[in-house]
């Protein structure tokens, strides 16, 4: 038993920030749009009294599967800001926490399969062909905007959410929840490209749309992770122009190539699944309507939105559990240290072990918890994913992190899945160790 491992960390959860800071505008209907439109629009305003969504109609009234939303050409990114730099950051920080989040629903998603279903969880190899795959590409989209904000000479932005958890910029509330048809019919609307679920569709496909509509349903909103990459994209060109501005023409492409990653590769990839149309299924395409406590039943019954931090709502209870997740959760701080270091520096030595904690300890304990009824929380660091004022101080926190889960693994090393590589933490520390110094990228 490990039950007092974990005593005397009590802690709180931070307060995750505002995903927009300040007003936001909102579009006003054209006067040659439908009188429903219109409507909608005072109602949003009346809901939301001063202060209104990022996105149009994102908090105003439900879209229910069966109701007819208005014509227009997709949802529409507004400006809070008239300058096209200032827009630009702040929505390159909004794509930053959508990626985060939508990699851990597809990590948490993808560790709660059964080992009849490994082939679904996948590696940890990128690709839209497993759930480890699609989250990695995540990753992947979340190192390229963040690139670009120090790029734009902003900050880094790697900060995690507290589940449940609601941007503005996003259709769905964020929750850590087992495989299920329910939380893949979010997975599909959000990755969808715009206007699949209003517009004409085939016989087929407006009966899959049907499905994944009746299985969120009334709380549906206008919006898809695609309307943001937009609203990016036509803000890059803009910037770009101005005199004294880095070139940007390459990340047209790139914000481009990130779009139709979700709107088309992990749209059908989700499709697949969500009709166990995926090779993972082996012709067991009534997998999804089998009880959830049935042996056969695709994922684990794992808890939602779990929480190591004591004193919590959702705290795991079971003290070994507790344990376990929270080891995780240091090493998924010390990735996010690690990147924020590798984005702020240019090293890629912090960027390589952020890798190594990722696939070898984070990755065992993932898949591990589960087996035994729980599940890996993510919790957010309650300092923040860059709390140092410099990089001396950023490797001092770093190393204090490790060697905190060097001692919890000692401790509770019968527990430990069979696979956990404790050689990870020792080469990250001997790593931060060394005299060689990190310099802040210069602007």
């Amino acid at each position: 038993m490990i039950t007092d491992v974990k005593a005397g960390r009590a802690g709180a959860r931070a307060p995750t920030p505002s995903s927009a800071a300040g007003l936001a505008g909102v579009a006003v209907p054209e006067l040659h749009e439908s009188h429903e439109s219109r409507r909608l629009f005072l109602q949003q305003a009346v809901t939301c009294s001063t202060v209104l969504p990022v996105l149009v109609g994102l908090t105003g009234p439900a879209w229910g599967a069966n109701a007819n939303p208005p014509a227009t050409t997709g949802p529409r990114v507004v400006r809070s800001f008239n300058d096209a730099y200032l827009e630009l950051v702040r929505l390159l920080r909004e794509a930053c926490e959508v990626e985060h989040v939508l990699m851990l629903q597809y990590l948490y998603a993808g560790f709660s399969l059964t080992p009849a279903y490994r082939t679904l969880a996948g590696s940890g190899t990128p690709g839209a062909d497993t759930l480890l795959g699609v989250a990695v590409q995540e990753m992947q989209h979340l190192a390229s905007v963040n690139h670009l904000l120090v790029l734009l000479g902003a900050a880094p932005n790697l900060l995690s959410a507290e589940f449940p958890y609601e941007p503005q910029i996003y259709p769905f509330e964020f929750n850590l929840e087992p495989l299920s048809p329910r939380s893949l019919s979010k997975y599909i609307y959000a990755e969808a490209p715009i206007g699949f679920f209003d517009g004409p569709r085939s016989p087929a496909d407006a009966q899959f749309a049907d499905s994944v509509l009746a299985m969120i349903g009334p709380k549906r909103r206008p919006n898809h992770v695609g309307s943001l990459y937009n609203a990016l994209i036509a803000l890059v060109g803009e910037v770009s122009r101005r005199p004294g501005m880095p070139k940007l023409d390459a990340w047209l492409a790139k914000l481009e190539a990130i779009k139709a990653e979700g709107e088309k590769e992990h749209f059908i990839f989700f499709k697949n699944v969500f009709l166990a149309h995926h090779p993972a299924f082996d012709g067991h395409r009534d997998a999804w309507q089998l009880a959830p406590t049935d042996p056969a039943y695709p994922a684990y019954a794992v808890p939602v939105n779990p929480t190591a931090y004591v004193g919590h709502e959702n705290e795991i209870l079971n003290p070994d559990l507790r344990a376990l997740a929270w080891l995780a959760d240091l090493h998924y701080w010390t990735a996010l240290l690690l990147l924020d270091l590798h984005f702020r520096s240019g090293d890629d030595m912090p960027r390589s072990l952020a890798l190594a904690h990722m696939s070898g300890p984070l990755l065992s304990l993932g898949r591990h918890l589960p087996i035994l009824g729980g599940g890996l929380p993510f919790d957010p660091l309650n300092f923040g994913s860059a709390p140092a004022l410099d990089m001396v101080g950023s490797r001092r926190l770093i190393a204090s992190l490790v060697r905190e889960s060097m001692e919890l693994a000692k401790a509770m090393a019968p527990a430990l899945p069979a696979d956990y590589p404790a050689g990870v933490a020792e080469t990250t520390l001997v790593a931060l160790s060394d005299n060689r110094q990190i310099a802040a990228r210069a602007p």
